[in-house]
């Protein structure tokens, strides 16, 4: 269902799956099983120098710092 959707949708998904898989303990494992569903997300950025995430490397990335369940103290846009 989820290869269906449009790329942006796509992207606000990922956007989300990785946020959860970062900051929620009880669902990391759930977010990775996610992750690898949506597998890897491509939009059209343009000629900009933009890049999205692929989820589980992202979440495996952080895991790996040891920093899942640290929110950061300020977002910077």
């Amino acid at each position: 269902m989820t290869r269906m959707r449009r790329p942006i949708v796509r992207h606000c998904m990922n956007g989300f799956v990785i946020a959860v898989g970062c900051y929620v303990l009880p669902l990391v494992k759930d977010a990775k099983a996610t992750a690898k569903t949506l597998g890897e997300v491509q939009v059209d950025v343009g000629d900009t120098s933009c890049k999205v995430p692929n989820a589980l490397d992202y979440i495996e990335k952080v895991e790996a710092m040891g920093r899942l369940g640290k929110k950061k103290k300020e977002a910077r846009c």
